[in-house]
């Protein structure tokens, strides 16, 4: 055990976002059964994040890039969400079910979509707040 124990975040545990409607600010719902609609994530400090940025940085080292083009670094944050993507349940902006089934492609392409950057926004915001994995008998 670490002589840091007590200290640490669970990098390593998966924890729920549940969507919030981009306009309403409430949570995303399907309509017929309520169930709110909601994606599976890892935070920015797991070991896959880790393994992610690591690997961005061996590539640009590898083509010794001194320059990195912004579009280089915004596909590389999508990839980073899609691996810190785990599952999802996913229903439209009025409620309907939506059958898309979870694969990190698909969060690719979830993320990728400009209409859908508050999805990616809120999915960004979220792995990032270490308090979104303190364990719960922690104090503020």
């Amino acid at each position: 055990m670490s002589k840091f124990a007590g200290l640490g975040a669970e990098v390593d545990a998966t924890r729920r976002l549940v969507l919030q409607h981009p306009v309403t600010g409430q949570p995303l719902r399907d309509a017929e059964t309520k169930e709110e609609a909601w994606i599976d994530l890892l935070p920015m400090d797991s070991e896959a994040a880790r393994k992610h940025e690591r690997a961005a940085l061996n590539r640009r080292i590898a083509r010794r890039a001194n320059k990195v083009k912004a579009e280089e670094l915004e596909a590389e944050t999508t990839e980073l969400l899609a691996k810190l993507t785990r599952g999802w349940s996913l229903v439209t902006l009025s409620g309907k079910p939506l059958s898309v089934p979870f694969s990190e492609a698909n969060a690719v392409e979830l993320y990728s979509e400009p209409e859908l950057s508050w999805v990616k926004r809120q999915v960004n915001e979220f792995v990032a707040d270490v308090g979104n994995w303190t364990p719960a008998n922690s104090t503020p």
